[in-house]
């Protein structure tokens, strides 16, 4: 099993499709990616057989990516990527809305955030 965290200088990125790039974690190793630019990292995440990804904030569009190619998306995480993988294995993750609340979260670029904050 092999969860992506979306990141920026190791804490998890608040804005999916602006991350400098993502680690990918399975039980025994971590992998670093960098970003193929804005739309590219959920196929790049299907290619290395992520099976979830975790993230602050994160588009409607791809969200809806994500769920087409069979990628879970947990949301609305603050905190570092390590912290964030070893919660999802020991299965103590939890998600929220922080992916707006706590962030200058500006979606002027053609897309929605997934959470209740309305933007």
């Amino acid at each position: 099993m092999k969860i992506a965290v979306v990141c920026e200088n190791n804490k998890i990125s608040q804005h999916f499709g602006r991350a400098e790039g993502f680690y990918v974690y399975d039980s025994s190793k971590k992998e670093y990616h960098e970003s193929n630019g804005h739309g590219t990292i959920p196929n790049q995440l299907k290619e290395l057989g992520v099976e979830f990804v975790a993230c602050g904030g994160i588009g409607e569009g791809a969200l809806n990516n994500l769920k087409s190619l069979d990628i879970k998306v947990f949301s609305g995480l603050e905190g570092f990527c390590d912290d964030i993988a070893d919660g999802f294995f020991k299965q103590i993750l939890v998600t929220g809305n922080a992916g707006c609340n706590s962030h200058d979260h500006h979606h002027g670029h053609g897309h929605s955030c997934n959470c209740k904050c309305g933007k």
